[in-house]
Protein backbone atom coordinates (compact mmCIF):
# COMPACT_ATOMS: atom_id res chain seq x y z
CA UNK A 1 0.00 0.00 0.00
CA UNK A 2 1.38 3.45 -0.97
CA UNK A 3 0.97 5.18 2.36
CA UNK A 4 2.26 8.57 1.16
CA UNK A 5 -0.45 8.80 -1.49
CA UNK A 6 -3.01 7.29 0.90
CA UNK A 7 -2.32 9.95 3.53
CA UNK A 8 -2.44 12.71 0.91
CA UNK A 9 -5.72 11.38 -0.48
CA UNK A 10 -7.20 11.13 3.00
CA UNK A 11 -6.21 14.71 3.77
CA UNK A 12 -7.71 15.89 0.48
CA UNK A 13 -10.91 13.93 1.00
CA UNK A 14 -11.28 15.25 4.56
CA UNK A 15 -10.68 18.83 3.49
CA UNK A 16 -13.17 18.50 0.66
CA UNK A 17 -15.77 17.00 2.98
CA UNK A 18 -15.33 19.92 5.38
CA UNK A 19 -15.79 22.50 2.63
CA UNK A 20 -18.81 20.69 1.22
CA UNK A 21 -20.53 20.37 4.57
CA UNK A 22 -19.75 23.93 5.64
CA UNK A 23 -21.09 25.33 2.38
CA UNK A 24 -24.25 23.23 2.64
CA UNK A 25 -24.94 24.30 6.18
CA UNK A 26 -24.08 27.89 5.41
CA UNK A 27 -26.92 27.83 2.87
CA UNK A 28 -29.35 26.28 5.37
CA UNK A 29 -28.33 28.76 8.05
CA UNK A 30 -29.06 31.63 5.66
CA UNK A 31 -32.44 30.16 4.79
CA UNK A 32 -33.35 29.52 8.45
CA UNK A 33 -32.96 33.23 9.13
CA UNK A 34 -34.93 34.24 6.06
CA UNK A 35 -37.93 31.83 6.26
CA UNK A 36 -40.07 30.72 9.21
CA UNK A 37 -39.88 27.28 10.83
CA UNK A 38 -42.94 25.94 9.04
CA UNK A 39 -41.43 26.77 5.64
CA UNK A 40 -38.13 25.22 6.69
CA UNK A 41 -39.98 22.13 7.86
CA UNK A 42 -41.51 21.73 4.39
CA UNK A 43 -38.08 22.23 2.83
CA UNK A 44 -36.50 19.60 5.10
CA UNK A 45 -39.34 17.22 4.24
CA UNK A 46 -38.79 17.79 0.50
CA UNK A 47 -35.07 17.14 0.88
CA UNK A 48 -35.66 13.97 2.88
CA UNK A 49 -38.17 12.63 0.34
CA UNK A 50 -35.86 13.50 -2.55
CA UNK A 51 -33.01 11.59 -0.90
CA UNK A 52 -35.15 8.47 -0.77
CA UNK A 53 -36.24 8.88 -4.42
CA UNK A 54 -32.66 9.50 -5.57
CA UNK A 55 -31.54 6.32 -3.84
CA UNK A 56 -34.14 4.43 -5.84
CA UNK A 57 -32.60 5.69 -9.10
CA UNK A 58 -29.01 5.14 -7.96
CA UNK A 59 -29.49 1.36 -7.55
CA UNK A 60 -26.20 1.00 -5.69
CA UNK A 61 -24.23 1.73 -8.85
CA UNK A 62 -21.85 4.11 -7.07
CA UNK A 63 -20.27 1.53 -4.80
CA UNK A 64 -20.44 -1.08 -7.54
CA UNK A 65 -18.64 1.29 -9.92
CA UNK A 66 -15.90 2.11 -7.39
CA UNK A 67 -15.20 -1.58 -6.82
CA UNK A 68 -15.29 -2.40 -10.55
CA UNK A 69 -13.02 0.49 -11.53
CA UNK A 70 -10.56 -0.30 -8.74
CA UNK A 71 -10.28 -3.99 -9.57
CA UNK A 72 -10.79 -3.87 -13.38
CA UNK A 73 -9.43 -0.49 -14.60
CA UNK A 74 -9.19 -1.68 -18.20
CA UNK A 75 -13.00 -1.83 -18.34
CA UNK A 76 -13.62 1.35 -16.31
CA UNK A 77 -15.00 3.58 -19.09
CA UNK A 78 -17.34 0.83 -20.30
CA UNK A 79 -18.68 0.35 -16.79
CA UNK A 80 -19.30 4.09 -16.48
CA UNK A 81 -21.20 4.12 -19.78
CA UNK A 82 -23.35 1.21 -18.61
CA UNK A 83 -24.17 2.96 -15.34
CA UNK A 84 -25.11 6.26 -17.01
CA UNK A 85 -27.27 4.41 -19.55
CA UNK A 86 -29.23 2.99 -16.62
CA UNK A 87 -29.36 6.00 -14.34
CA UNK A 88 -30.40 8.80 -16.73
CA UNK A 89 -33.78 7.31 -17.76
CA UNK A 90 -34.45 6.17 -14.20
CA UNK A 91 -33.91 9.71 -12.88
CA UNK A 92 -36.31 11.13 -15.46
CA UNK A 93 -38.94 8.49 -14.71
CA UNK A 94 -38.64 9.05 -10.95
CA UNK A 95 -39.18 12.78 -11.35
CA UNK A 96 -42.27 12.28 -13.49
CA UNK A 97 -43.76 9.86 -10.97
CA UNK A 98 -42.98 12.22 -8.10
CA UNK A 99 -44.54 15.15 -9.97
CA UNK A 100 -47.70 13.16 -10.63
CA UNK A 101 -47.90 11.97 -7.04
CA UNK A 102 -47.51 15.39 -5.43
CA UNK A 103 -49.99 16.94 -7.89
CA UNK A 104 -52.62 14.41 -6.85
CA UNK A 105 -51.98 14.28 -3.10
CA UNK A 106 -50.31 17.50 -1.89
CA UNK A 107 -50.39 20.09 -4.70
CA UNK A 108 -49.48 22.84 -2.26
CA UNK A 109 -46.05 21.25 -1.83
CA UNK A 110 -45.31 21.17 -5.57
CA UNK A 111 -43.51 24.58 -5.78
CA UNK A 112 -41.04 23.35 -3.13
CA UNK A 113 -40.90 19.62 -3.76
CA UNK A 114 -40.45 19.61 -7.54
CA UNK A 115 -37.40 21.91 -7.85
CA UNK A 116 -35.87 20.18 -4.81
CA UNK A 117 -36.38 16.85 -6.59
CA UNK A 118 -34.74 18.07 -9.81
CA UNK A 119 -31.73 19.38 -7.90
CA UNK A 120 -31.42 16.21 -5.81
CA UNK A 121 -31.64 13.86 -8.80
CA UNK A 122 -29.09 15.85 -10.81
CA UNK A 123 -26.72 15.94 -7.85
CA UNK A 124 -27.07 12.21 -7.35
CA UNK A 125 -26.42 11.52 -11.03
CA UNK A 126 -23.15 13.45 -10.82
CA UNK A 127 -21.98 11.01 -8.12
CA UNK A 128 -21.56 8.36 -10.81
CA UNK A 129 -18.77 10.43 -12.34
CA UNK A 130 -17.36 10.90 -8.85
CA UNK A 131 -17.42 7.14 -8.26
CA UNK A 132 -15.37 6.60 -11.41
CA UNK A 133 -12.73 9.07 -10.21
CA UNK A 134 -12.63 7.50 -6.73
CA UNK A 135 -12.12 4.07 -8.25
CA UNK A 136 -9.20 5.46 -10.26
CA UNK A 137 -7.85 7.00 -7.02
CA UNK A 138 -8.12 10.50 -8.50
CA UNK A 139 -9.29 12.05 -5.25
CA UNK A 140 -8.16 15.54 -6.20
CA UNK A 141 -10.20 15.53 -9.40
CA UNK A 142 -13.16 14.07 -7.53
CA UNK A 143 -13.08 16.93 -5.05
CA UNK A 144 -12.53 19.63 -7.65
CA UNK A 145 -15.59 18.55 -9.63
CA UNK A 146 -17.73 17.75 -6.60
CA UNK A 147 -17.09 21.02 -4.77
CA UNK A 148 -17.93 23.20 -7.75
CA UNK A 149 -21.65 22.78 -7.09
CA UNK A 150 -21.73 23.77 -3.39
CA UNK A 151 -19.57 26.83 -4.05
CA UNK A 152 -21.94 27.99 -6.79
CA UNK A 153 -24.93 27.24 -4.54
CA UNK A 154 -23.71 29.42 -1.66
CA UNK A 155 -23.13 32.31 -4.04
CA UNK A 156 -26.51 32.03 -5.76
CA UNK A 157 -28.53 31.56 -2.56
CA UNK A 158 -26.86 34.50 -0.81
CA UNK A 159 -27.64 36.68 -3.83
CA UNK A 160 -31.24 35.43 -4.08
CA UNK A 161 -32.00 35.97 -0.38
CA UNK A 162 -30.49 39.45 -0.46
CA UNK A 163 -33.00 40.27 -3.20
CA UNK A 164 -35.96 38.92 -1.20
CA UNK A 165 -36.50 35.72 -3.19
CA UNK A 166 -39.26 33.30 -2.25
CA UNK A 167 -38.45 29.72 -1.24
CA UNK A 168 -39.39 28.25 -4.67
CA UNK A 169 -37.15 30.86 -6.31
CA UNK A 170 -34.29 29.93 -3.98
CA UNK A 171 -34.74 26.29 -4.96
CA UNK A 172 -34.07 27.22 -8.59
CA UNK A 173 -30.58 28.14 -7.37
CA UNK A 174 -30.26 24.54 -6.16
CA UNK A 175 -31.13 23.31 -9.66
CA UNK A 176 -28.56 25.53 -11.38
CA UNK A 177 -25.86 24.57 -8.87
CA UNK A 178 -26.60 20.85 -9.34
CA UNK A 179 -25.83 21.10 -13.06
CA UNK A 180 -22.29 22.36 -12.41
CA UNK A 181 -20.65 19.19 -10.92
CA UNK A 182 -22.53 17.02 -13.42
CA UNK A 183 -21.04 18.88 -16.37
CA UNK A 184 -17.62 19.21 -14.71
CA UNK A 185 -17.36 15.49 -13.95
CA UNK A 186 -18.27 14.47 -17.49
CA UNK A 187 -15.81 16.95 -18.99
CA UNK A 188 -12.89 15.95 -16.75
CA UNK A 189 -13.34 12.23 -17.45
CA UNK A 190 -13.66 12.86 -21.17
CA UNK A 191 -10.42 14.85 -21.31
CA UNK A 192 -8.39 12.80 -18.81
CA UNK A 193 -9.44 9.22 -19.59
CA UNK A 194 -11.26 9.36 -22.91
CA UNK A 195 -14.80 9.06 -24.12
CA UNK A 196 -17.04 6.72 -22.17
CA UNK A 197 -19.29 4.80 -24.57
CA UNK A 198 -22.94 5.14 -23.65
CA UNK A 199 -24.16 1.55 -23.48
CA UNK A 200 -27.47 0.13 -24.57
CA UNK A 201 -30.30 0.01 -22.07
CA UNK A 202 -29.91 -3.76 -21.88
CA UNK A 203 -26.32 -3.48 -20.70
CA UNK A 204 -27.38 -0.76 -18.28
CA UNK A 205 -30.01 -3.07 -16.82
CA UNK A 206 -27.37 -5.78 -16.48
CA UNK A 207 -25.16 -3.33 -14.55
CA UNK A 208 -28.15 -2.61 -12.33
CA UNK A 209 -28.61 -6.30 -11.62
CA UNK A 210 -24.93 -6.63 -10.66
CA UNK A 211 -25.18 -3.64 -8.32
CA UNK A 212 -28.54 -4.59 -6.79
CA UNK A 213 -27.11 -5.66 -3.38
CA UNK A 214 -25.42 -2.26 -3.12
CA UNK A 215 -28.73 -0.60 -4.00
CA UNK A 216 -30.42 -2.38 -1.12
CA UNK A 217 -27.61 -1.38 1.21
CA UNK A 218 -27.60 2.27 0.12
CA UNK A 219 -31.37 2.66 0.01
CA UNK A 220 -31.84 1.11 3.42
CA UNK A 221 -29.12 3.33 4.85
CA UNK A 222 -30.73 6.49 3.48
CA UNK A 223 -34.18 5.36 4.57
CA UNK A 224 -32.78 4.71 8.04
CA UNK A 225 -31.45 8.29 8.13
CA UNK A 226 -34.59 9.93 6.72
CA UNK A 227 -37.47 7.89 8.15
CA UNK A 228 -37.52 9.97 11.33
CA UNK A 229 -38.29 13.18 9.42
CA UNK A 230 -40.96 11.47 7.31
CA UNK A 231 -42.67 9.98 10.35
CA UNK A 232 -42.48 13.25 12.27
CA UNK A 233 -44.16 14.99 9.33
CA UNK A 234 -46.92 12.37 9.35
CA UNK A 235 -47.39 12.02 13.12
CA UNK A 236 -46.53 15.50 14.41
CA UNK A 237 -46.20 18.97 12.83
CA UNK A 238 -43.90 20.80 10.38
CA UNK A 239 -42.50 22.66 13.39
CA UNK A 240 -41.54 19.35 15.02
CA UNK A 241 -39.83 18.34 11.77
CA UNK A 242 -37.85 21.57 11.77
CA UNK A 243 -36.80 21.07 15.42
CA UNK A 244 -35.58 17.54 14.75
CA UNK A 245 -34.05 18.14 11.31
CA UNK A 246 -32.14 21.19 12.55
CA UNK A 247 -30.45 18.85 15.04
CA UNK A 248 -30.12 16.05 12.51
CA UNK A 249 -28.44 18.33 9.97
CA UNK A 250 -25.83 19.12 12.61
CA UNK A 251 -25.56 15.40 13.38
CA UNK A 252 -24.85 14.78 9.69
CA UNK A 253 -21.96 17.25 9.93
CA UNK A 254 -20.14 14.66 12.05
CA UNK A 255 -20.12 12.28 9.11
CA UNK A 256 -17.62 14.42 7.19
CA UNK A 257 -14.89 13.11 9.52
CA UNK A 258 -15.49 9.44 8.69
CA UNK A 259 -16.75 9.60 5.10
CA UNK A 260 -13.30 10.27 3.59
CA UNK A 261 -12.20 6.85 4.87
CA UNK A 262 -14.53 5.24 2.33
CA UNK A 263 -13.22 7.45 -0.48
CA UNK A 264 -9.67 6.26 0.22
CA UNK A 265 -9.94 2.85 1.89
CA UNK A 266 -12.89 1.27 0.10
CA UNK A 267 -11.04 0.83 -3.23
CA UNK A 268 -7.88 -0.15 -1.34
CA UNK A 269 -9.64 -2.75 0.79
CA UNK A 270 -11.35 -4.16 -2.32
CA UNK A 271 -7.91 -4.51 -3.88
CA UNK A 272 -6.56 -6.26 -0.75
CA UNK A 273 -9.48 -8.68 -0.80
CA UNK A 274 -8.96 -9.31 -4.50
CA UNK A 275 -5.33 -10.25 -3.83
CA UNK A 276 -6.21 -12.42 -0.84
CA UNK A 277 -4.10 -10.28 1.53
CA UNK A 278 -6.24 -11.03 4.57
CA UNK A 279 -3.55 -10.05 7.05
CA UNK A 280 -3.32 -6.61 5.45
CA UNK A 281 -7.12 -6.39 5.37
CA UNK A 282 -7.37 -7.24 9.08
CA UNK A 283 -4.65 -4.75 9.97
CA UNK A 284 -6.43 -2.00 8.03
CA UNK A 285 -9.72 -2.86 9.74
CA UNK A 286 -8.20 -2.63 13.23
CA UNK A 287 -6.52 0.68 12.55
CA UNK A 288 -9.66 2.19 11.09
CA UNK A 289 -11.83 1.09 14.01
CA UNK A 290 -9.43 2.36 16.67
CA UNK A 291 -8.99 5.70 14.95
CA UNK A 292 -12.69 6.16 14.21
CA UNK A 293 -13.76 5.15 17.72
CA UNK A 294 -11.36 7.58 19.38
CA UNK A 295 -12.28 10.50 17.15
CA UNK A 296 -16.00 9.77 17.53
CA UNK A 297 -15.80 9.72 21.33
CA UNK A 298 -14.02 13.08 21.37
CA UNK A 299 -16.58 14.66 19.02
CA UNK A 300 -19.51 13.34 21.07
CA UNK A 301 -18.10 14.76 24.30
CA UNK A 302 -17.47 18.18 22.74
CA UNK A 303 -21.02 18.49 21.37
CA UNK A 304 -22.61 17.28 24.61
CA UNK A 305 -20.97 20.25 26.32
CA UNK A 306 -21.49 22.87 23.60
CA UNK A 307 -24.85 21.84 22.03
CA UNK A 308 -26.75 24.94 23.13
CA UNK A 309 -24.09 27.32 21.81
CA UNK A 310 -23.82 25.43 18.50
CA UNK A 311 -27.57 25.58 17.90
CA UNK A 312 -27.75 29.30 18.64
CA UNK A 313 -24.82 30.09 16.35
CA UNK A 314 -26.09 28.01 13.42
CA UNK A 315 -29.87 28.26 13.58
CA UNK A 316 -30.59 31.23 15.83
CA UNK A 317 -32.59 31.66 19.01
CA UNK A 318 -35.84 30.24 17.62
CA UNK A 319 -34.33 26.73 17.63
CA UNK A 320 -33.45 26.46 21.32
CA UNK A 321 -35.40 23.20 21.71
CA UNK A 322 -33.08 21.59 19.14
CA UNK A 323 -30.19 21.48 21.64
CA UNK A 324 -31.66 18.52 23.55
CA UNK A 325 -32.20 16.65 20.27
CA UNK A 326 -28.62 17.37 19.24
CA UNK A 327 -27.16 15.97 22.47
CA UNK A 328 -29.02 12.68 22.06
CA UNK A 329 -28.06 12.36 18.41
CA UNK A 330 -24.37 12.93 19.13
CA UNK A 331 -24.36 9.99 21.51
CA UNK A 332 -24.86 7.98 18.31
CA UNK A 333 -21.66 9.25 16.66
CA UNK A 334 -19.41 6.34 17.83
CA UNK A 335 -21.76 3.62 16.51
CA UNK A 336 -22.33 5.71 13.36
CA UNK A 337 -18.59 5.80 12.62
CA UNK A 338 -17.96 2.14 13.39
CA UNK A 339 -21.00 1.07 11.40
CA UNK A 340 -19.96 3.19 8.43
CA UNK A 341 -16.53 1.55 8.28
CA UNK A 342 -17.98 -1.92 8.76
CA UNK A 343 -20.46 -1.35 5.93
CA UNK A 344 -17.96 -0.40 3.24
CA UNK A 345 -15.61 -3.18 4.34
CA UNK A 346 -18.51 -5.62 4.01
CA UNK A 347 -18.79 -4.43 0.41
CA UNK A 348 -15.09 -5.04 -0.17
CA UNK A 349 -15.63 -8.60 1.10
CA UNK A 350 -18.62 -9.06 -1.26
CA UNK A 351 -20.91 -9.28 1.77
CA UNK A 352 -23.06 -6.28 0.89
CA UNK A 353 -26.15 -8.49 0.58
CA UNK A 354 -25.83 -9.74 4.15
CA UNK A 355 -25.19 -6.18 5.39
CA UNK A 356 -28.35 -5.05 3.56
CA UNK A 357 -30.41 -7.68 5.38
CA UNK A 358 -29.07 -6.36 8.68
CA UNK A 359 -30.06 -2.79 7.77
CA UNK A 360 -33.52 -3.96 6.69
CA UNK A 361 -34.15 -5.43 10.12
CA UNK A 362 -32.77 -2.31 11.81
CA UNK A 363 -35.00 -0.09 9.64
CA UNK A 364 -38.04 -2.12 10.69
CA UNK A 365 -36.99 -1.64 14.32
CA UNK A 366 -36.56 2.10 13.66
CA UNK A 367 -40.08 2.45 12.27
CA UNK A 368 -41.63 0.41 15.07
CA UNK A 369 -39.85 2.42 17.77
CA UNK A 370 -40.72 5.73 16.11
CA UNK A 371 -44.39 4.83 15.88
CA UNK A 372 -44.30 4.39 19.65
CA UNK A 373 -41.93 7.24 20.57
CA UNK A 374 -42.95 10.15 18.31
CA UNK A 375 -46.57 10.49 19.49
CA UNK A 376 -45.33 10.52 23.11
CA UNK A 377 -42.06 12.49 22.99
CA UNK A 378 -41.94 14.09 19.54
CA UNK A 379 -38.47 15.00 18.26
CA UNK A 380 -36.79 13.67 21.42
CA UNK A 381 -38.37 10.26 20.85
CA UNK A 382 -37.09 10.22 17.26
CA UNK A 383 -33.59 11.07 18.48
CA UNK A 384 -33.53 8.23 21.03
CA UNK A 385 -34.76 5.86 18.34
CA UNK A 386 -31.86 6.90 16.10
CA UNK A 387 -29.36 6.18 18.89
CA UNK A 388 -30.79 2.74 19.61
CA UNK A 389 -30.97 1.58 16.00
CA UNK A 390 -27.56 3.01 15.00
CA UNK A 391 -25.97 1.04 17.85
CA UNK A 392 -27.77 -2.13 16.83
CA UNK A 393 -26.78 -1.79 13.16
CA UNK A 394 -23.11 -1.07 13.90
CA UNK A 395 -22.73 -4.01 16.29
CA UNK A 396 -24.42 -6.43 13.92
CA UNK A 397 -22.47 -5.45 10.77
CA UNK A 398 -19.15 -5.51 12.66
CA UNK A 399 -19.94 -9.04 13.79
CA UNK A 400 -20.70 -9.91 10.17
CA UNK A 401 -17.41 -8.47 8.87
CA UNK A 402 -15.27 -10.19 11.48
CA UNK A 403 -17.02 -13.49 10.82
CA UNK A 404 -16.44 -13.22 7.06
CA UNK A 405 -12.82 -12.22 7.58
CA UNK A 406 -12.13 -15.23 9.82
CA UNK A 407 -13.54 -17.55 7.17
CA UNK A 408 -11.52 -15.93 4.37
CA UNK A 409 -8.30 -15.90 6.39
CA UNK A 410 -8.71 -19.58 7.28
CA UNK A 411 -9.24 -20.53 3.61
CA UNK A 412 -6.49 -18.26 2.28
CA UNK A 413 -8.48 -17.75 -0.94
CA UNK A 414 -8.69 -14.37 -2.66
CA UNK A 415 -12.10 -12.76 -3.12
CA UNK A 416 -13.24 -13.46 -6.68
CA UNK A 417 -13.99 -10.54 -8.97
CA UNK A 418 -17.66 -9.80 -9.50
CA UNK A 419 -19.07 -10.78 -12.91
CA UNK A 420 -19.27 -8.19 -15.65
CA UNK A 421 -22.68 -6.89 -16.71
CA UNK A 422 -22.34 -8.84 -19.96
CA UNK A 423 -21.87 -12.05 -17.96
CA UNK A 424 -24.84 -11.16 -15.77
CA UNK A 425 -26.94 -10.48 -18.85
CA UNK A 426 -25.91 -13.80 -20.38
CA UNK A 427 -26.78 -15.63 -17.16
CA UNK A 428 -30.21 -14.01 -17.16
Amino acid sequence: MQWTKTRADLALATGGEVVQKLSGYAVLAILARHFDKAAMGRLFFAMALTSVVAAATELGTGRYLVREVATRPEAALRRLGEVIALRAPLALGAFLLLAAGVSLTRPGLAPILLPAAVAGLLNDLSYSFGAFLVGRREVGLRLATGLSGPIVLVTLVALAVSRGATLPQVLLCYVVAALVPLAAGALVIRRRFGRFPLASLGKGVAAGRASLPFFLLTALGIAHFKVDALLLFALATPTAVATYEAGYKLFEVSRFVVRPTATVFYPLSAELAGRGDWEGFARTLRRLLVLAGGVAAAISLAVLVAAGLIVRLVWGGAYGDTAAVLRILYLAVPPLYLGFIATFLAGALHREGAAARVLALCLAANVALNLFAIPRWGPLGAAWTTLITETLAASWILWLVYGALRVKAASGVAEPASPSPLEVLADG
